[in-house]
């Protein structure tokens, strides 16, 4: 040891070194390079032994670890408190930030995460959120791109929102995806919309497992959706499916001009979907009718999505004035309207529109000779004149 020098030890490995190479910790004693560690919260020097690595930070001092870090159990790494962290409720733990969104599920019924789906509130992982859109998967081939897509809200009675969308989604896959709906809550139910992709008439046709499903969800679970005040049933169609805008105003001048039977073939008159907005006043303030502003303007304020047929969206025309219903046959009736009224209205002339074939009866009788494609159309066609709006007791219609 040189002579002169006064060396100073150690206090964690007994060494001895140089004054300039010691410094001292928050209690005075004195720790060389190897055997200190500089903490990144408290600015002090303290044992290395004890001090811990604080993800995105640097090293901590045994104190400061102790009282102002947590351990994520996913990730298995220690944050500091600054950083959030939430309790995965189903396993009792907390997860740092990115683990929960990563690798957890958010309940919005219970507003917290589960590393599992929920099984103790009314939600589940597999109802998205009411603005979820994902981009569409079309099923089926049509010469003329003719494709539908259903939104049906229903109720579902039992209150067992987890198993009824898991069945769902177990018997359909890919075809449907289920998002929130806060409209349906009638005498305390809750429930969700089931949206389909777009499709064509015979692929909705021959899909067993739609069918079959709608069934069961109303045996098992109670299911209800025309006996439902909030429910309804959406039938999207594809606006490639038209010839021009001749062919939509011819479409959209059936349904309008025959409001009263398509009120009783849907089932409901509602301010979700009114019939009055293609009246317009002229300067005398008297009414007339017009379909312009819907095929010319169909984002316009001179148009609104309550409509009957909503023409806000950049794609799809929607027919809103079906009411909802768990019936197998009562929803393949409401896509086979709109496939009759497309395709009846695609090559009418001038000539046949100033002879009357936009009427009831014109129509009536195309669907007669068409009966063997829009059997369950034509069924309740046939006894249009005895429905009721917002009958009860056509739960099974």
């Amino acid at each position: 040891m040189t002579t002169g020098i006064e060396w100073q030890e150690c206090q964690s490995c007994n060494g001895h070194y140089k004054p300039d190479d010691m410094v001292a910790n928050r209690v005075g004693e004195l720790l060389c390079e190897d055997c200190r560690v500089y903490c990144e919260r408290c600015e002090e020097y303290d044992y290395s032994d004890n001090a811990r690595h604080i993800d995105g930070i640097g090293m901590y001092c045994e104190v400061c670890a102790d009282n102002y870090t947590f351990w994520c159990e996913c990730c298995e790494n220690t944050y500091s408190d600054q950083c959030s962290s939430y309790e995965v409720a189903d396993i009792g733990v907390y997860w740092c930030e990115d683990c929960c969104s990563n690798n957890a599920y958010w309940c919005e019924d219970c507003e917290v995460y589960n590393r599992d789906s929920c099984d103790n509130c009314e939600g589940n992982a597999l109802i998205n959120q009411y603005s979820y859109k994902p981009n569409p998967i079309f099923y089926g081939e049509d010469k003329n791109k003719l494709h539908f897509g259903i939104e049906l809200e229903m109720e579902i009675r039992d209150n067992n929102l987890h198993d009824s969308a898991q069945y769902i989604m177990e018997m359909l896959g890919d075809f449907v995806y289920l998002k929130e709906d806060s409209s349906i809550n009638s005498g305390g139910y809750r429930g969700f919309e089931m949206v389909s992709h777009p499709a064509t008439l015979d692929f909705f046709t021959n899909h067993k497992n739609l069918w079959t499903t709608l069934d069961y969800l109303r045996r098992v679970h109670t299911a209800r959706s025309w006996d439902a005040k909030s429910c309804g049933l959406h039938i999207h169609i594809s606006r490639a499916g038209f010839k021009g805008g001749a062919h939509t105003h011819r479409f959209l001048s059936l349904i309008y001009k025959n409001s009263d039977k398509m009120m009783k073939l849907g089932g409901r008159k509602s301010n979700y979907a009114k019939f009055n907005d293609v009246w317009q006043y002229d300067e005398f303030d008297r009414p007339y009718f017009t379909l312009a502003h819907k095929v010319a303007h169909p984002s316009s304020a001179m148009t609104e999505r309550y409509s009957a047929v909503n023409t806000q969206n950049q794609y799809t025309l929607e027919l809103r004035f079906f009411r909802g219903t768990m019936n197998p046959e009562g929803v393949l009736s409401a896509i086979q309207l709109a496939h009759a009224t497309v395709e009846y209205t695609r090559n009418l002339t001038l000539s046949d529109v100033k002879m009357g074939a936009l009427s009831w009866a014109w129509f009536s009788d195309w669907i007669q000779a068409n009966n063997g494609l829009y059997p369950e159309l034509y069924m309740r066609m046939s006894r249009v004149d005895k429905l009721v709006i917002d009958s009860n007791e056509l739960v099974n219609a």
